[in-house]
């Protein structure tokens, strides 16, 4: 998968510079051009597991998550607890604050196992301190700062989903 990923980024490279170089015969300017190769770049760069490294903030705010490499899969390890200001939000994404168990989970690997899966997402098992149980999960980028992370128990149609915020870019491996 990951070297599809590189042939159709290279292919799409290709396309651009012959497409700028009619362009320009034709009598475009890079100023219209610039944005279309900014654009093909950023979304090639996106879909790489690198891209996915650093913290991350939960939907609800109550975590921040420091994905990295472990081995030959990505991991996501919990790097800060913001519980105090976020029981509401917890609520809102389904957990009651009686639901949420007395895990200690500050430097606890909650995301494991993580490889490229289909088209631009990564496979593997998220750990949901709600309920204290693990679930299959797949995460894939919407943006430079924006990764969908969708959890689910028996098909990715019946999970849940929620959209996590880029807090910073630092990339660290994790053991």
């Amino acid at each position: 998968m990951k070297k599809q990923m590189i042939v159709i980024a290279t292919f799409a490279t290709l396309l651009m510079s012959a497409w700028s170089v009619q362009a320009q015969q034709a009598g475009l300017s890079d100023y219209y051009l610039a944005p279309v190769e900014a654009e093909i770049q950023a979304n090639s760069q996106a879909n790489k597991p690198g891209a996915v490294a650093g913290t991350w903030l939960t939907q609800s705010g109550s975590l921040e998550v420091q994905i990295s490499n472990c081995g030959q899969a990505l991991c996501g390890k919990v790097s800060k607890v913001n519980d105090a200001g976020n029981i509401n939000n917890m609520a809102a994404m389904g957990a009651t604050p009686t639901s949420v168990p007395a895990i200690p989970v500050l430097g606890k690997t909650i995301m494991e196992g993580f490889t490229p899966g289909k088209a631009d997402t990564w496979s593997g098992k998220i750990f949901n301190r709600a309920d204290g149980q693990t679930y299959a999960c797949q995460m894939r980028m919407l943006s430079a700062n924006e990764l969908e992370i969708l959890a689910y128990k028996d098909t990715p149609e019946n999970g849940r989903s929620q959209v996590w915020t880029r807090v910073s870019n630092t990339i660290t491996a994790q053991k």
